[in-house]
Order: structure tokens, then sequence, then C-alpha cells
């Protein structure tokens, strides 16, 4: 019987197929839009053959916890950058990663590799620097004892100070300022002078401070170069204190005012799976950094609970708990929707119908949301639909 029944559908098929090909171009768009809307009426029925159901709860009595999270870095305390003074090549390092050392003590040692004639260049431009200098000292010096003297010719004059003695201490002053600018400036290049001299010498670089050596990226018989702030390198090494010690994430301005020191922190990075670490606001920027048009404020958190899982560097998700209400009427976070301006929670009406429910809304936490006028304790509220949509008619009314 199933064979007969197969053999009248292709036979159905072949004549319907027929039919279409000796058919004119519009009969062909006729039955292809038939089709179509038989594909849609069939395809809504689907659909909606599964009603949404509804997740329900009450308001009542709960403690909410309003929670800041943000992702930022492990840092630690004390840690120096230390580069080359000098271009050249590493002769001897005596370090290693890991390893302690002390204030002075021997880092590297580095073989100038300018020649003479750069020598001899960076020597004298560091010589006529120095001289600038004593120059602008003691120009400015000169231009603070005329200022002085000025100042002592119309100090009983404040009210009757003449044009000529106004004009002689304006111009005195003018130029004690400019003097201090060009010495100033003559500083910045006898220092400018003065490290372009000492990176074509040879150099045995010393620790500024005690530590532990950590990134050490130099070798024996590598090159280095000097740290410029229009041309910055890596440096050769770090020294510093290897423990974690705190979390810092930025903070955007919308949120900065709920942070404030002592406030618990829970500190998570993906490199470590098994432990949510705990942690105390310890310092909060008074002064925002603008990153790319957007403005942060540095949170530190110091992190109490360490161990060797969790190192400098490492990224971490911060949570930090900014407020927590006990014992206020509260309804799941996710319950309350934005309507009409406001807030508003939905709820089933007498005949069965979802509508909503406007509601003025306090403090929300990532679980519950407190509510101050709206509800009442005990009031039922849909939380969710079980397929995570409402239902909505088409615009043929189905």
């Amino acid at each position: 019987m199933l064979i007969n029944i197969l053999k009248r559908i292709t036979h159905m098929l072949r004549k319907l197929a027929s039919w279409l090909i000796r058919s004119s171009w519009k009969k062909k768009v006729v039955f292809a839009a038939l089709i179509l809307i038989i594909a849609f009426f069939a395809g809504k029925r689907f659909l909606n053959s599964e009603k949404n159901g509804y997740i329900f709860d009450t308001a009542q009595k709960r403690t909410v916890t309003e929670i800041i999270s943000e992702s930022g870095i492990i840092t630690t305390n004390g840690t120096v950058n230390i580069y080359s003074p000098t271009n050249g090549v590493i002769e001897d390092v005596f370090v290693s990663n890991s390893k302690g050392v002390s204030e002075g003590q021997e880092l590297f040692t580095v073989k100038s590799t300018a020649t003479q004639q750069e020598k001899t260049a960076a020597f004298a431009a560091y010589q006529v620097a120095a001289s600038a200098l004593q120059q602008a000292e003691n120009t400015r010096r000169s231009t603070e004892a005329i200022v002085d003297r000025v100042h002592d010719d119309v100090k009983d004059h404040d009210d009757d100070e003449s044009f000529l003695q106004k004009e002689t201490r304006t111009t005195a002053e003018v130029a004690n300022d400019n003097a201090y600018d060009g010495l100033v400036a003559a500083r910045a290049q006898l220092t400018s002078a003065q490290v372009a001299y000492q990176a074509t010498q040879n150099a045995t670089v010393t620790a500024p401070i005690s530590g532990v050596i950590s990134n050490l990226s130099v070798t024996k018989g590598g090159s280095v170069i000097v740290n410029a702030p229009l041309a910055p390198t890596s440096p050769a090494l770090k020294i510093g204190n290897l423990r974690a010690a705190e979390a810092m994430i930025s903070v955007g301005e919308s949120d900065i005012n709920k942070i404030e020191v002592g406030q618990e922190a829970s500190v998570k990075t993906d490199a470590v799976d098994d432990k949510i670490y705990k942690g105390v606001v310890t310092r909060v920027d008074e002064t925002g950094t603008v990153t790319q048009g957007v403005v942060g404020f540095n949170v530190y958190i110091d992190i109490t609970d360490l161990n060797e899982k969790l190192k400098a560097g490492m990224t971490v998700d911060v949570d930090i708990v900014t407020n927590k209400l006990e014992n206020v009427l509260a309804v799941p976070a996710t319950a309350v929707k934005p309507y009409q301006k406001g807030r508003a929670v939905r709820k089933l009406n007498s005949s069965g119908e979802m509508e909503f429910l406007p509601i003025k809304m306090g403090v929300k936490g990532k679980e519950f949301a407190q509510i101050i006028e709206g509800l009442a304790e005990g009031q039922k509220i849909i939380v969710s639909l079980t397929n995570e949509k409402a239902e909505r008619k088409s615009p043929f009314g189905f």
C-alpha cells in the first residue's frame, strides 16, 4: 500500500513539474507566492505550538548587595626598571631572575660601541651645556637683584606709583621671568647632554635598591641602547618585591563615588580556577585618567589571602561590595524591566494576560533589586518566560 501511495505522489509531482514547465511566467509567480504563504502559515503554527510559560517569584524581604565589577591587573610594590645608560654590548651579567640583590650591588657591565669622534663630540656638547647653565645662573642672579632693588624703590608707593616706576618694575619682573625660563631650559639641556655623553662611555650598572631580580632581558654579548622619551626601549631587568601585593582596576566616573576605602572585594583570575581571593579597597584616585576619550579612576585592592599561584601582571576580575541592605523588600533583579522611561515588573492580570506594573527601584544588586514603591510583600510577579521571549502577534493577527 505504501508503495502505491509513493507512486501516486511521484506521478502528481511529475504532472505538477510538467505543468510548471508549460505555464507562463505569471502562473509560475502566483504558484511560488502560494507556496511561500503556505510555508509561512505552517511555520507560524509550528512556532506558536509551544506556548510561553512563566517563572514566578514574590516580593519579599531579602538582603540586597550592590556590586561594582571591573577587570584589572595584579601589581607589585616598589618595582624599579633598570635600563642601560650606554649604547653598546653587554660584557658581563652578574645576576639572574628570582635572585635577591642588595643596594649598590653590580648588575651588569656595558662596553660602549661609540667611535672616538662620537665620544669627543658628546663631551664637547656636554661642556657647552655646562657653560650655558653657568651663564643662565649668573643671569638669573642678576635679574633677581634688579627686581629686589626696584621693589625696594616702590614699596612705599603702592597707591601713587608713577608711570615710570611701574614701567621700570614691569621691565625688571619680565626680565627676571625670562631669566628663570632660560635657567630651566639650560638645566634640561645639560641633563640631555650628560645622558648623551654617558651613552658613549663604558658603564657598570648597580642596583639602586635592594630586592629581587625579575624580567632579566639581557645576556652577555647582547646589544643594548639607552632608553629615551621619544624612543623608549624595554628595561634590561626589574628589581622589586615579586610578591603580588594588590589588584588595580579602573572605574568609570558614574561609579567612582560609590567606592570607598575599606569596602570588601573579591578577586578572581582565569589563571587560578579553584580560588576566589578576598580583598579590601585601600586607595582610590582623586584625579581621573582619560584613555581613548573615557575617564577612569584607579582603585587599588589589597589581597588578604595571597598564595604562590597569584602573580604580578595577571588579569583579574574584581567585584567590590559598595552597598548592602538587609531585610528590605526586593525581587530578583532580572524581573525589573525598563518601562515608559522608568522601571516595572510584570504580572498576570485577572484574565491571565501579562501586564506591566510600574515600580520605584532602590539599590540594584547582582541577584536582587530593592523595591521602594509599587509592590507589596508577598505579591506574585513574573521573573521570566520559559522560552525567554514574550508572545507577540503577527501583523496578520495570529
